[in-house]
């Protein structure tokens, strides 16, 4: 984004505006999820919930990558570790998430040869400068990085680089709005839809769930008018009763989304079940390596099996990435479960709700 951007963007003045808008079309009691955690943390980080409305209560969704990965997922990246002659490869955020006996930075402290990466090329070439070594990706997230995996792939098998491997904890968004309005309890009266993941997805990758359950949803951007202006477009469809699927990221996001990055995904991925943190098993939610690509299957080739023994005891993670409680009202928040000593993933990622309370709130 550029510096102009930036500046438009956290007007306080205008900021100020759409905070009065909101307070002046608001006529009953509003429950918003912003689905993303970066919206979270954005959310937190400037303030957001203190200029709105009492009525208005936003909500923190399954939008964090890590934290909705499964803790058999956790444990199967923390098993590969264990296998003789493997590099594990991962992105920062999965390092200190607790699995049910380590997690991937006890094991590095052991002697494990685990490895942090800010692109999953760079697993690839770690896997080339390494042809008498394994490499496996510990591959989690949405829309936005599956694509990246995908070619990750087609480069591994263009560039004969038969030692790199991934597992795929892969996720699609739009499934999990849909379970979360299937879920008894869960009161969703408006969704904040993610930027990121709908720059690939396009305002087209949600028509399907909003025309099965019309709740109001607003695709937006991350800085302060962004998020206060979907705010205030929700506010408006719950004031007429008139839910809409709108777009207020036209600067990023378009309707059709990344087809280059949607087909690339498709190519090397098909949708899967897969399991959420908290939600459990959702239909086709997931994204396993289509048939033609099963050798770059880590569990199939290290013939890897781990058992799920569920989330760990107390840890409200799964209720709060569903909107049901907030950190505070999880009975370790800030008591066994801190920064320091994380219990559950919504502790130790920097887009996990748990996080950005403990930082902020």
């Amino acid at each position: 984004m550029s510096i102009k951007h930036v500046q438009e963007y956290r007007d306080g003045e205008l900021a100020r505006e759409l905070a009065a808008a909101i307070r002046s079309v608001t006529t009953g009691n509003i429950r918003l999820m912003e689905v993303c955690g970066t919206h979270t943390m954005s959310i937190f980080r400037h303030g957001i919930r203190t200029v709105l409305p009492e009525e208005i209560t936003l909500l923190s969704g399954p939008g964090c990558p890590v934290c909705v990965t499964s803790q058999r997922d956790i444990d199967c990246f923390i098993a590969l570790t264990s296998l003789e002659n493997v590099i594990v490869a991962t992105f920062g955020d999965l390092m200190r998430v607790p699995g049910t006996v380590s997690s991937l930075q006890k094991e590095k402290a052991k002697g494990c040869d685990v490895r942090i990466v800010y692109s999953v090329f760079d697993a690839v070439e770690i896997a080339a400068e390494n042809p008498d070594k394994e490499v496996v990706f510990c591959a989690v997230g949405f829309e936005t990085t599956t694509p990246t995996v995908a070619a990750s792939i087609l480069m591994a098998q263009q560039r004969n680089i038969p030692n790199f491997s991934v597992h795929s904890a892969h996720k699609t968004t739009p499934a999990a709005l849909g379970a979360l309005m299937e879920t008894p309890g869960v009161a969703i009266d408006g969704f904040i839809l993610p930027g990121h993941v709908s720059v690939i997805t396009g305002t087209d990758g949600y028509r399907g769930v909003f025309e099965q359950y019309q709740v109001p949803s607003v695709i937006t951007g991350f800085e302060p008018v962004d998020i206060l202006t979907a705010v205030l477009m929700l506010a408006k469809q719950a004031a007429e009763g008139k839910p809409a699927l709108e777009n207020a990221y036209p600067r990023a996001v378009s309707q059709a989304g990344n087809t280059k990055a949607i087909a690339i995904m498709g190519q090397v991925f098909e949708t899967c079940d897969a399991t959420w943190r908290g939600i459990g098993e959702i239909p086709e939610s997931g994204m396993a390596l289509k048939p033609e690509f099963r050798s770059f299957d880590a569990l199939e080739r290290f013939d890897l099996t781990v058992p799920d023994v569920g989330e760990p005891k107390g840890c409200a993670c799964g209720e709060i990435l569903m909107g049901l409680k907030t950190p505070e009202q999880c009975p370790l928040y800030k008591r066994t479960c801190t920064p320091a000593h994380p219990v559950g993933p919504c502790m130790v990622s920097s887009e996990g709700s748990c996080a950005a309370y403990y930082r902020y709130n």
